[in-house]
């Protein structure tokens, strides 16, 4: 390929031989054609980089490292080779909707201050059948994203594209083998805006070999040191069992809570509430989303256990309760960030 191309699309992978070829093609069959395809493949034992080499398209570029390093450093070795302005992720068991580059790549062109964009996601199941149904939404303007970041992560990894230029001085650092993302985010989003469009971009598969099921114990370690200093910028310094209840709180699903957790999360909630409005470190809306979100999601899940008369009545209760002080968003807020609401 002659030329700088306007999008770089990395994709980090190891051993996954039987997944590698549906992420491939799915960039490979972008409406935007102007990109090249780098797989970092991270020391893998199967057949992954003979199935990315049998594509023979002349846009992809094969990485090989030697030894298994990690995905911190297949990330960086995608970073260090990538020519385009823009530079895309996409998770080797994923897949890429059609229009996913010229969309995000428009979205750049026309939003100068933002230097990160990401998107929607929906899911392929099990049984290899696309759900119809979106993942739970992203917050879409950067206010409501770093706020979001306080609990856990606001923007999908696989669905990321950013500014070159911004993208490779925040390379994904070592210590963080798992949650590598959080860390870059809450680095990138101290110096630059950034934002998630409202349309779903990729399809995320379900598997037993997933990171966020085989790591568990890993992630937890990590976001132990991420969310302290998150928590510290505040103004708050959480007792250990705290920071353990606080990752606690940003990861309830479906699991059920019992009312004692409930009770404290309300109060922990109302107690980041109170911080914020003394110090101002998140912005007030930004942070009233984040807090309502995180709140009604312990409700929903206290519902799921004995109490669920009184998570009901909690519920909207609480979501008064925790609702921050401060001034609207300003009008360079509004303009740096997407139309739709989010």
């Amino acid at each position: 390929m002659s030329g700088r191309p306007k999008v770089s699309v990395v994709i980090p992978v190891h051993n996954r031989e039987r997944m590698i070829r549906d992420a491939v093609a799915s960039v490979l069959g972008q409406t935007m054609t102007d990109l090249e395809l780098i797989v970092v493949d991270d020391g893998s034992t199967d057949g992954t980089a003979q199935a990315v080499e049998s594509f023979g398209d002349p846009r992809v570029r094969l990485i090989r490292h030697e030894h298994n390093r990690g995905t911190p450093a297949a990330r960086n070795s995608g970073l260090e080779a990538a020519r385009g302005e823009y530079i895309a992720w996409l998770d080797s068991d994923d897949v890429a909707r059609p229009d996913r580059l010229r969309l995000q790549a428009g979205y750049l062109d026309a939003n100068p201050a933002i230097a990160l964009v990401g998107g929607q996601a929906a899911t392929i199941r099990r049984d290899g059948r696309r759900s119809w149904r979106p993942q739970a939404p992203r917050p879409l303007t950067h206010e409501r994203i770093v706020a979001t970041l306080l609990f856990h992560s606001p923007m999908l990894q696989s669905s990321m594209m950013g500014r070159a230029e911004v993208l490779k001085r925040y390379a994904y650092r070592l210590e963080f083998p798992v949650c590598q993302d959080l860390d870059m985010y809450s680095r990138l989003m101290l110096e630059h805006r950034v934002a998630n469009l409202p349309q779903v971009l990729i399809d995320r598969r379900v598997h037993s070999g997933q990171v966020v099921r085989s790591q568990a114990e890993r992630i937890v370690d990590r976001k132990r040191v991420l969310f302290r200093e998150s928590l510290s910028r505040l103004g708050i310094e959480p007792t250990d069992e705290e920071l353990a209840r606080h990752i606690k709180l940003g990861r309830i699903k479906t699991s059920p809570i019992d009312r004692e957790f409930l009770d404290w999360s309300e109060q922990w909630l109302a107690r980041i509430a109170a911080t914020n409005g003394a110090r101002r470190v998140y912005d007030p809306q930004g942070l009233d989303y984040a807090l309502r979100r995180v709140w009604r999601r312990a409700c929903l899940a206290a519902l799921r256990g004995r109490d669920r008369f009184h998570a009901l009545g909690r519920l909207w209760r609480g979501i008064r309760r925790l609702r921050s002080p401060g001034p609207n968003l300003g009008a360079d807020a509004r303009s740096a960030a997407p139309s739709a609401s989010g």
